[in-house]
This record gives C-alpha cells, structure tokens and sequence, in this order.
C-alpha cells in the first residue's frame, strides 16, 4: 500500500487558522439565526431598539418610585380646580372632581393597584408615540407651518424637556402642556390627514395627523370629532381636550385639564414652541 505523507511546516499555526475558520461559521450561522428573529432589521436598528428598550425599563423604575407623588399631585391639582371654579362650580364638574379624588385616594391606599394603571397608561403613551414616529417618517418633506391646537390663554403648564415635569413623573417631556378648560376645541395645527385614533377609554387617548414634513400628536383627549383617513384643514376642530385625572382620556400620568401637543419630524420629536406664533400676553 503506498503510503501518502502530508507536510505541516506549522502545525500550531495550522491548527489556530482551522480553529478561527471554524468560529467564522459558527459566528455566522448564529448571526444569521439572531437576524432572522429580528425580522431580518440591520445590526445597528436592533442595538438601537436594545438601547431603546433599556431606557424604558430605566425610565418606567423612575415613574414606579414616584407612585404616590404623581397621585398625590394630581390629587391637588383637582382641588385647585375647584377652589378656582368657586361658588359657581356647576353640580356635573363638582360630581365629576368628587369622584375622581375619590379614585385617586382609593389608588393612593392600593399600591399594586396604582402601579398596573400608572404602567397601563405608560404604555399607552409610548405606543402612541411609537405610531407617531412611524408616521412622521412617511411625511416627506415640507415647511413646518404650526398654529396653536387650542388657545394659549393660560400660558404652557409643562414645556418640552421641561425639567420639574420630569422631576416629578420621573420621566422626560418631549411635548407641550396648554391648560385649557376641559372638553374644549382642540383643532388641527396644519392641513393633514389623520392617521391614528387612539380611544383607550379612560386612558391615554390620542390623535396623530400626518401633515407635509411632519406629524403632530395631540394626548389627553377626551372624545374625538374626525376618523383615521379623514383629510383636514388647519384650525379645524379634531378633537375635545380631557386631562383632569379619572375622565376619559386622561389615563393616570397627567397634569389636569390641558392639550398635550407633539411635533414629530422624521421620527425625531421637537419642540413645537420653535414653530408656533407667540404666545399672546
């Protein structure tokens, strides 16, 4: 039998360069199985969503450890309507502030309780603004061109990136608060068509338009006067504005009766004060 001999100058090197050949595979069958679970999205969109997801959980401990403080604020914030409102207080807004402090003290004895709505609505919220990412980036291009939704008669309550907001919700404001009477207007800030209605009952409902460039979201409504598909004109009316603590609309991280308002371009959140007329003295 003839015998055939097989040189290794280096058999240690031999053997290191089959080893990392080896691994190569292996590292990349397990990339591509990783991928395909991700439905196939780039390696930097699934860090980005790692990341992101990261910061959730970061920020969802932050607004758990302020429990009580969120409800205790809010709390206030309705006695503080009905000390402004006075003698002339109507019997259905007095009925209305009487059984929304009941639940918030309810929730205040109930931890477990308070926990599951506040995060119900935490959710809520980043699902809508999820959407609303999402649609900014179909938008286009275009001039941003912003009229107020509602009227800035009382200022802005919570500004965007508004610092004591996050102090006391544990959480950032990527949006603009403008207190208003509850049920009032809330009207288009630029001509667009609708394209999400979300009703959540006595959470946080919402509203997000998709307009040249740019998208706009309006939370805390109480009803809404257009559908998912509707075309609209700037200024008209879309919505009736909620926020006071156990009506519908509001959910459980609100600041009392206002129009919570985002500007969306190319997914990124802005802030809309850059973009609207000034607010009237």
């Amino acid at each position: 039998m003839t015998n055939i001999d097989i040189e290794i100058p280096h058999p240690i090197a031999a053997a290191l360069t089959i080893l990392v050949a080896l691994c190569a595979i292996v590292t990349v069958d397990h990339f591509t199985d990783f991928q395909a679970s991700a439905g196939g999205r780039a390696p930097e969109e699934i860090v980005r969503d790692a990341e992101g997801e990261g910061l959730r959980l970061r920020q969802q401990q932050a607004v758990l450890q302020k429990r009580e403080e969120i409800l205790r604020y809010q709390l206030e914030m309705l006695r503080e309507e009905r000390r402004l409102r006075g003698p002339g207080i109507s019997a259905a807004i007095e009925a209305d502030i009487d059984r929304s402090e009941q639940m918030l003290l309810d929730l205040i004895r109930d931890q477990q309780e308070a926990e599951g709505k506040i995060m119900l609505t935490l959710k809520q919220i980043w699902d809508a603004q999820g959407r609303a990412i999402s649609i900014s980036r179909k938008a286009g291009k275009g001039v941003i061109s912003l009229t107020w939704p509602v009227e800035p008669t009382l200022g802005i309550s919570a500004g965007f990136n508004d610092v004591h907001y996050e102090e006391l919700f544990g959480m950032p404001h990527k949006a603009i608060d403008i207190p208003v009477d509850q049920g009032s207007e809330v009207r288009a800030a630029a001509d667009g068509v609708v394209e999400d209605v979300s009703d959540n009952g006595y959470g946080f409902n919402s509203i997000t338009i998709r307009h040249n460039g740019f998208a706009t979201l309006n939370g805390h409504v109480e009803s809404f006067l257009v559908e998912e598909g509707d075309t609209v004109r700037q200024g008209q009316p879309i919505a009736l504005s909620g926020g006071r603590p156990g009506t519908r609309g509001a959910g459980h991280i609100t600041t009392g009766p206002h129009d919570h308002f985002e500007l969306i371009v190319d997914g990124e959140r802005v802030d809309p004060m850059l973009y609207l007329p000034p607010v009237p003295n």
